[in-house]
């Protein structure tokens, strides 16, 4: 397997490729399967009495898909936003640590998230990256709910000046002791830290593979 480093030096460049549908799917057909795999800057502010995260830990996860065109924004929702989703990656799976979500953990949308009840299933509200003119990813915005209000997943970063990890889950699961829900985030820039408890934004890496089989975080 070849290994493609992947940096995040670079503002980002939300251009779509000029490509007519017939000249991309042909692309796409024809384009290896990459592994993109994320690793987040640590965690360093928490909520709750007793939280699953500690100040070591990060986000990590990975998605396969056909090769990334460059200078491109992928929102793999569009343009059918509805469940079961049929542009998302096939194989992906994203954890904070205490939990992991993957394909298999994604149910369709509900109008009152409160009301779902198996706390290990998610909707998916965002899942877009974008690409620099090497195809390396530079701007990213993956959001994972359960419950709107207490219990969420998401990574984003603007490729500018804005980033976020954060996690939120309920009081009673995954081990949480809290009034209302605990959380943990790591909040980070592109180039420094600016701001108490801000630093460098996460790290995506590139791999080929030969299938959608076989690969973990």
């Amino acid at each position: 397997m070849t290994l493609v480093r992947i940096g995040l030096t670079g503002l980002a460049m939300f251009l779509v490729a000029c490509e007519s549908p017939e000249n991309t799917a042909a692309s796409q057909a024809s384009a290896p399967l990459v592994k993109y795999s994320y690793t987040g800057a640590n965690m360093t502010v928490f909520t709750g009495v007793v939280v699953p995260w500690n100040e070591k830990t990060h986000m990590s996860g990975y998605f396969i898909v056909p090769e990334l065109p460059p200078m491109t924004t992928t929102d793999f929702l569009d343009p059918d936003i509805f469940f079961p989703f049929p542009n998302v990656p096939k194989k992906f799976a994203f954890s904070d640590g205490a939990r992991t979500i993957s394909e298999s953990d994604i149910v369709d949308v509900v109008k009152d998230t409160g009301d779902r009840l198996d706390w290990t299933k998610h909707e998916i509200r965002a899942f877009s990256v974008t690409t620099d003119s090497a195809g390396e990813i530079i701007a990213w915005d993956i959001l994972f709910v359960h419950d709107v209000r207490t219990n969420t997943f998401m990574t984003a970063h603007n490729g500018g000046i804005y980033g976020q990890d954060l996690t939120e889950v309920d009081t009673s699961t995954f081990g949480c002791v809290a009034s209302a829900k605990c959380t943990a985030n790591a909040n980070y820039t592109s180039s420094s830290t600016v701001l108490p408890d801000t630093q460098m934004p996460g790290d995506w890496t590139g791999e080929t593979v030969g299938s959608y089989e076989g690969e973990d975080i």
